[in-house]
């Protein structure tokens, strides 16, 4: 699988997990990188807490010791961009 591939793949993964914990799915498809998880996505902290360990266990990573040893402040990720980038992040970690 091209990067390209797995890029498209990674954002269509993170898409479903998104869409799956949004309290109010957003009507816009697909999302866009900079709308925001907690106000246009709908993302409450309870949310964003089990997908981000979701999203640990779909990459095959830690996210609490990964995130560390990177630098990667997880209070940072703010829109769907950032999740994005967390994601492609990870999963060049685990692959």
């Amino acid at each position: 699988m091209g990067e390209k591939d797995t890029s498209a793949s990674i954002e269509a993964t993170i898409t479903g997990l998104v869409l799956e914990y949004a309290l109010h799915a957003p009507a816009d498809r697909p999302l866009r990188p900079e709308m925001s998880l907690r106000e246009e996505i709908g993302l409450d902290s309870f949310s964003l807490v089990s997908l981000m360990l979701r999203l640990g266990e779909e990459f095959n990573v830690d996210l609490a010791e990964e995130s560390t040893r990177l630098g990667i402040n997880l209070e940072e990720i703010s829109t769907f961009g950032d999740l994005v980038r967390l994601g492609r992040t990870f999963s060049g970690i685990a692959g």
